[in-house]
């Protein structure tokens, strides 16, 4: 800090110099300066005050003084010019982290990041829980803070401390509900009412349930991918809808799926037209590529007489189900669909019942009565009287 004089037109005045290094990068330096103050005793007020403002503009350039808030647009704004990968660059991803840290971490906005205890953590998903959120989302707004935390750790902008204030903070386990999906009979019911009606989804649905694959997946398939002499479908890229570019699968690798004779005829059909290679084979709908394909889905099914609530990937669903059910190998249904979580599959197995089906007929407790059999049996007829 410095305070000197020089005069100017004759008259005699003081200057103000303050600078401040960084205390962990000390080639970190704020300089500050002012000029032209007729008195001493002002120059001194406005050195104590520039030195404040050096400090704690260090402070924030380290890392300590920013705030929650700042952190959170820091990330965001790296996000979206693609520096933290494609994953955050998908808007709709991106903004369920910054739309749910604004809406339940908004009491920490104007507080310093580095500032946050896990009990400030506790209290905002207490309040989370007193508000309605179930298991799900207390675990997505936990996901949320510790990704954009740990990433603001990693690039220094938070330091002196060593993990994110709900880092090792417990959520009580999500109850797992059945997944609902459409019987065989329902998913018949479907596609031969959807035929009939000329649905404009009746091709879309027809793939959906016949291949396993994702909607992204279905609005980038092109004619070249489809080989009617061999069979094959040749599955290596999906189309994201909010980025509106043709990516890699979810997976991150290209599978055949096999042609069903069923689909065969479909396709044949839609080849009439002579398309391309390069064109699309299903026609995307407006309301497809705007994320309406689950509220067309469950209302089309309420229209006919099936109520249930089902989402697009329901479809996907069906498939897995009812090939394990039909008795296909768990390896061979993982490898037509692209399913590369072994845990995540096994929801399918277990709506199957492939591997528990007939265990129970080893019991064998029940009593059985051959002809001719004179003793007294139970009489269902009044059983449902009693009282």
């Amino acid at each position: 800090m410095a305070i000197s004089t020089y005069k100017k037109e004759g008259q005699d005045y003081f200057r103000v110099y303050v600078q401040a290094r960084g205390k962990v990068d000390t080639s970190l330096r704020v300089q500050r300066k002012k000029t032209s103050i007729e008195t001493l005793k002002e120059a001194q007020k406005i050195e104590r005050k520039l030195f404040k403002a050096v400090i704690e503009e260090v402070a924030k350039l380290e890392g300590r003084g920013l705030t929650w808030g700042e952190i959170v647009d820091r990330w965001e704004i790296k996000a979206k010019v693609g520096h933290l990968g494609d994953r955050f660059q998908d808007a709709q991803y991106r903004n369920a982290h910054f739309n749910r840290l604004n809406r339940y971490t908004k009491r920490w906005w104007h507080r310093r990041a580095s500032d946050l205890t896990k009990g400030d953590g506790r209290q905002v998903l207490n309040e989370a829980k007193e508000n309605g959120a179930g298991t799900g989302l207390l675990k997505n707004i936990k996901s949320s803070v510790n990704v954009i935390f740990n990433w603001a750790l990693e690039e220094k902008y938070i330091i002196g401390v060593s993990s994110s204030p709900v880092e090792g903070l417990i959520v009580a386990k999500k109850e797992e509900k059945v997944p609902k999906i459409l019987t065989l009979e329902e998913v018949r019911t479907l596609l031969r009412r959807a035929n009939e009606d000329e649905n404009l989804w009746y091709p879309i649905w027809s793939f959906a349930i016949s291949t396993g694959m994702r909607s992204g997946e279905l609005m980038a398939l092109q004619w070249r991918d489809i080989d009617l002499e061999k069979g094959i479908i040749t599955v290596s890229k999906s189309y994201n809808n909010s980025r509106r570019i043709i990516k890699c699968t979810k997976a991150g690798y290209w599978r055949s799926v096999p042609i069903s004779d069923d689909l065969k005829g479909l396709i044949l059909k839609l080849k009439e037209t002579n398309p391309k290679p390069d064109e699309y084979v299903l026609e995307r709908h407006y309301a497809w590529t705007n994320g309406q394909a689950g509220a067309i889905l469950r209302n089309y099914l309420k229209d006919i007489g099936i109520d249930k609530e089902v989402v697009f990937h329901t479809l996907r669903a069906c498939f897995a189900t009812h090939l394990l059910s039909a008795g296909v190998d768990q390896a061979t249904v993982m490898k037509i669909g692209g399913w590369r979580d072994i845990k995540t599959f096994q929801i399918y197995v277990r709506l199957a019942g492939i591997e528990v089906h007939g265990a129970t007929n080893a019991l064998n407790v029940m009593p059985k009565f051959e002809a001719g059999h004179t003793g007294k049996v139970f009489n269902f007829q009044s059983y449902m009287g009693r009282s």
